[in-house]
């Protein structure tokens, strides 16, 4: 039976503390006005510089499409390729399926294809980078500060808004929106649960690590970015460039990356490594909190593209002949591929297995099991 929550209250799971439901306080007129909004400022973000760069005279202006394109002529095409995706072409996807729902649940109506919609905006939802590249375009501005004259364009502050509209839409995953239908009124499918997981995720979330572990040497080795100024070329790998803005003086910005960069990538292979041993041997101590661990590295997997993105930027903005000419580096091919195989490898890994395979052991180690 369905509880019925009131303000401030959700339902959560006696078992592992995840939380079913929360109380819906917006309307799908509410949810519509906030992806419209998401749009307009999206639209905004990209036809728009989001910072000119002034040396000795000279301007540089540089949009998201601009960022994009340079990367791409430099030779980098799976960074440009990624960056476009994750930038604009899912969030769009994402945000005009979330529209093609709320306007018939708005009305009364369940919409054409509800079920395929839903899920597939819990499957984009994770590859939807707006806010990872807005701190992106920050990390930019701070490193650019000292080099030259940096305008911030109307495109930061639409990104900015774009972002927090884009996240605020992240709330609305396939569970919360059969549930708002249901609410509704409107004829839908009760929320049912997903399918067991298989042993065999555990062979495929290993091989994903596994390969994330060997780009992850590379990726810290090879140099992420080369500038080039009159000054001569230096070329700087990514805890290379976490020393530099120490060195400048932003310590904020500087911790920012590390943890991004460096932290977060290595906490992700360690505790997805830790939770696959535990779920093969069917371990049963801190199956909640093991849960909890892997909620987290879901949630921060996006983060670690961070580097990728202030690369892009920098290499849109740097682009003054023999002045000034900023490039990315074979690092951030590396890099970029650690980012989505780790992502993925999340995304493959269910931690119900961990209980199922807990649940069974307890069972056979029973001395009342025959």
């Amino acid at each position: 039976m369905r509880p019925e929550l009131e303000p401030d209250q959700w339902a959560q799971c006696i078992r592992c503390n995840s939380v079913l439901e929360s109380y819906a306080a917006f309307t799908p007129n509410a949810w519509l006005a906030i992806i419209l909004t998401a749009f307009i400022s999206l639209f905004f973000a990209n036809i728009y510089p989001v910072a000119t760069l002034y040396v000795q005279g000279q301007g540089q202006a540089a949009t998201f499409f601009d960022a994009v394109s340079v990367v791409w002529k430099e030779g980098y095409q799976e960074v440009a390729i990624v960056t476009f995706a994750a930038g604009f072409l899912l969030p769009v996807f994402q945000l005009s399926l979330l529209f093609s729902v709320m306007l018939p649940l708005s009305l009364g109506r369940l919409p054409a294809y509800f079920e395929w919609s839903i899920k597939m905006i819990d499957h984009l939802k994770p590859w939807c980078m707006v806010p990872v590249f807005l701190v992106g375009i920050l990390v930019s501005v701070v490193k650019l500060a000292g080099l030259a004259s940096l305008v911030a364009g109307v495109g930061l502050f639409a990104t900015a808004c774009a972002a927090i509209f884009i996240t605020s839409t992240g709330r609305l995953d396939a569970h919360r929106l059969r549930l708002m239908a249901l609410d509704l009124g409107v004829p839908a499918q009760l929320p049912t649960l997903p399918k067991p997981p298989s042993p065999a995720q555990i062979k495929q979330v290993w091989a994903l690590l596994l390969a994330a572990v060997i780009l992850y040497i590379p990726a810290n080795l090879l140099p992420i970015m080369k500038i080039t100024s009159v000054g001569g070329t230096s070329a700087h790998t990514i805890l290379g460039g976490v020393i530099e803005l120490f060195q400048m003086g932003s310590w904020d910005i500087a911790l920012v990356v590390l943890v991004a960069s460096v932290l977060v990538p290595v906490f992700k292979l360690v505790a997805l490594s830790v939770l696959l041993v535990l779920t093969q041997y069917g371990a049963m101590r801190g199956l909640r909190r093991r849960t909890q661990i892997y909620r987290v590295v879901e949630f921060i997997g996006q983060w670690s593209m961070l580097d990728v993105f202030v690369v892009i930027l920098l290499s849109a903005l740097g682009q003054f002949g023999a002045l000034l000419r900023i490039e990315p580096g074979s690092g951030a091919v590396a890099f970029g591929a650690v980012v989505i195989l780790t992502m993925l490898a999340a995304l493959s890994f269910d931690p119900r297995l961990a209980w199922r395979r807990a649940g069974y052991r307890r069972q056979v180690s029973s001395p009342f099991n025959i």
